[in-house]
């Protein structure tokens, strides 16, 4: 049975329906004062609309009426009893378009009704020149499906799963659409309050302007379909699951709605956020780095490989410097892409085939492309994805590092005296030629966090617990020093 016959008898109609789903029409005039939300929501794509399209869209309203506008779907929310407000759930471009003109945003294109010219008209301009042909826009109706007791989940859902099978979204569109704390992490930092790396600037392009990110290659296309999102949603997946791993849609999919549903991590809050916070902030450190001549190569995937790979490195040896490290990047990037040189020749990929030129790794983010560039910056930086190693870390000075290895002999036996001829860790006597300087805080940790050849982070232990100590900190070292390890010292 149907209820709606028109929007404005929502009121008492509401109240006798039992049915979710609903025909009947809207109005414009209705939608320029009624409680609707118009806005994106997380199911929602972004709007790509030009103001061809919009003038095309007023043409089928004023001129080409046997057309008709496409079908909208609201859904109807029960405040208080008897209170309702709106939600446009799909159709936005096609509302927001009209009511875009209304509000004076564009004119309209050449054409004449009721032999009125009317072309290159705006809103104000129409309405006191031809207040019937402007009333005629306020009064035309749309069809629509209106949708009662919908929760947010049931929502995204029919936006994905019914009314995608004719409009057609792209996979961040459906992870947008898993409602929670990460969705909403993703959209808010990379478009509706963007940090810093993901600033919009305008640029010509002929005679329109065209938006792009500040930071990335114009190559990193905005189409509106979520691709700033798209991106950070895919660096926090690779850096939380793994990055040599890679990455399929299905599986980025999947671990969204496992993250946020009601067993989920992010169920109740976004627990990662400081991390990625400081992900993004490292990252923008990066890509201000970029040298000029190679900002045109930071297109989605060239910034997340210098991105994650960077990361990985910080985590594992000490803090990258960004000036130095972005460079180095690119030379490599340069040498291994040299279809004259051919260093990829004698190198396979991961799964064991021969390696390509490096430039053609970075068209997808599965294993075994993202596996490959990493072996071969592990390759060039000399770091070894288990144990790593600083020789050609040094030579490149990527890390923040104080090339200084050793302590001198005589600092180590003024320390080794100081402490009393004890091992600083187990508290035992030590011979003086069984003597090893460690560093409390490694000196892969990086100088900035305190991992220097200087007297003040000079501990005197024996050689065997100096070897086993590794890149633990001195505390973290005593603490899970067993005893068995302190008396075989």
């Amino acid at each position: 049975m149907t209820i709606f016959i028109s929007c404005e008898r929502t009121d008492e109609l509401l109240r006798t329906s039992s049915v979710q789903c609903n025909n009947g029409d809207v109005s414009i005039n209705w939608l320029c004062s009624a409680p609707i939300n118009t806005q994106n929501r997380a199911y929602q794509r972004e709007k790509v609309t030009t103001v061809k399209w919009k003038q095309d869209l007023m043409l089928t309203i004023l001129f080409n009426t046997f057309a008709g506008i496409p079908e909208v779907h609201i859904r109807v929310i029960e405040g208080a009893p008897g209170v309702y407000r709106f939600e446009l759930i799909d159709g936005q471009q096609r509302i927001t378009a009209i009511l875009d003109f209304l509000n004076g945003d564009f004119v309209l294109p050449p054409m004449v009704v009721d032999g009125c010219d009317i072309g290159g008209m705006n809103a104000n301009e129409l309405r006191e020149t031809y207040p019937a042909i402007y009333d005629r826009i306020k009064e035309y109706r749309i069809t629509c499906k209106w949708y009662e007791d919908l929760t947010d989940l049931q929502t995204a859902h029919l936006f994905i799963e019914v009314l995608n099978n004719v409009s057609g979204m792209k996979s961040q569109e459906i992870r947008n659409a898993v409602l929670g704390f990460y969705s909403d992490y993703i959209r808010n930092t990379a478009r509706f309050e963007p940090h810093e790396l993901f600033t919009r600037v305008n640029e010509k392009s002929g005679k329109t302007d065209k938006t792009k990110l500040k930071y990335f290659s114009a190559k990193f296309g905005l189409t509106g379909r979520m691709e700033a999102d798209e991106w950070l949603s895919e660096l926090l997946y690779l850096k939380l699951n793994g990055v040599r791993k890679g990455l399929s849609q299905t599986k980025h999919t999947d671990w969204v709605k496992g993250v946020s549903s009601p067993n989920g991590e992010y169920i109740n809050k976004f627990t990662d956020q400081k991390m990625a916070d400081d992900l993004l902030n490292f990252a923008l450190t990066l890509l201000k780095a970029t040298p000029k001549e190679f900002t045109v190569k930071l297109n989605s995937m060239i910034s997340m490989m210098i991105v994650l790979y960077a990361d990985d490195m910080r985590q594992r040896f000490g803090n990258v410097i960004p000036e130095k490290f972005v460079p180095a990047f690119f030379d490599v990037y340069t040498r291994w892409s040299d279809t004259k040189k051919k260093l990829y020749m004698n190198e396979t990929m991961i799964n064991d085939k021969q390696m390509e030129p490096f430039s053609e790794l970075f068209g997808g983010k599965n294993s075994n492309a993202i596996g490959t560039i990493f072996k071969v910056l592990d390759e060039e930086f000399g770091v070894n994805p288990l144990t790593g190693s600083s020789e050609r870390r040094a030579e490149v000075g990527i890390l923040d590092m104080d090339m200084r290895k050793t302590f001198n002999r005589a600092d180590i036996i003024k320390k080794w005296q100081e402490q009393g001829g004890l091992c600083y860790y187990t508290d035992e006597p030590i011979e003086e030629d069984n003597l090893a300087g460690d560093h409390f805080i490694p000196r892969s940790w990086g100088i900035a966090r305190g991992g220097v050849t200087e007297y003040d982070n000079l501990v005197v232990c024996s050689k065997n617990l100096n070897n086993k100590k590794g890149n633990m900190s001195g505390n973290d070292y005593k603490d899970m020093l067993p005893s068995k390890n302190k008396e075989a010292a």
